[in-house]
């Protein structure tokens, strides 16, 4: 090899070394862009939003069945937002035993909405002369059940507000009521309505 090839080599590895340094300042500063971006987006995150439901104009109402809301709980209901963590209330301190109710009842209600619901869909189905297939029996039970954790929030707030001390079993027994009672309530509600609407 001569001193030309030996020339030609280190111009053409520093003209590659150049190159990958270019790359790497641009790559570089794609990433400080994005990590800018991300934080201003995070800064300008809304942290509540208050909805008004009195000035809404529902003209067709399908899709989720709200359990335990009518217009007049509305009025007396100003958060219904849970905390970080789904099953322990917003005004008690979590411990291991509050958690592991909380999780009984949702489980119990759980089995509730599997074993009895569809049953209960069809009798009052068949009480309102409003026929439900199978299948939107299954979406009904599905929609009560993603807002099993937010109810039994709800009514465990509720009880300890209205009684100094509960034992576990008084706790999930009273929010196994509220909730089942509620979850008929409305079941009920919503046969009649579309009873109505099939006249």
């Amino acid at each position: 090899m001569n001193i030309y090839d030996w020339n030609y080599y280190l111009y053409e590895l520093q003209q590659a070394n150049q190159q990958q340094q270019n790359q790497l300042r641009e790559l570089q500063e794609r990433i400080n862009k994005l990590e800018s971006m991300v934080q201003e987006k995070n800064s300008h995150m809304v942290e509540r939003v208050e909805y008004h439901f009195d000035q809404l104009k529902i003209e067709r109402l399908d899709g989720t069945l709200h359990i335990g809301l009518s217009p007049s709980d509305l009025a007396n209901i100003d958060d219904l937002g849970l905390g970080n963590n789904q099953f322990t209330s917003n005004n008690a301190n979590p411990n291991s035993n509050s958690n592991s109710t909380q999780q009984k009842i949702m489980t119990d209600l759980t089995n509730f909405l599997h074993q009895d619901g569809p049953n209960m869909i069809q009798n009052l189905a068949n009480e309102y002369q409003c026929p439900i297939e199978v299948q939107y029996q299954s979406m009904l039970i599905q929609d009560m059940e993603k807002q099993l954790p937010q109810r039994i929030g709800y009514y465990t707030d509720e009880a300890k507000q209205h009684r100094d001390s509960l034992t576990d079993e008084e706790l999930h027994n009273y929010v196994c009521d509220k909730v089942k009672k509620e979850i008929y309530h409305s079941l009920a509600k919503y046969m009649q309505g579309n009873s109505e609407k099939g006249e």
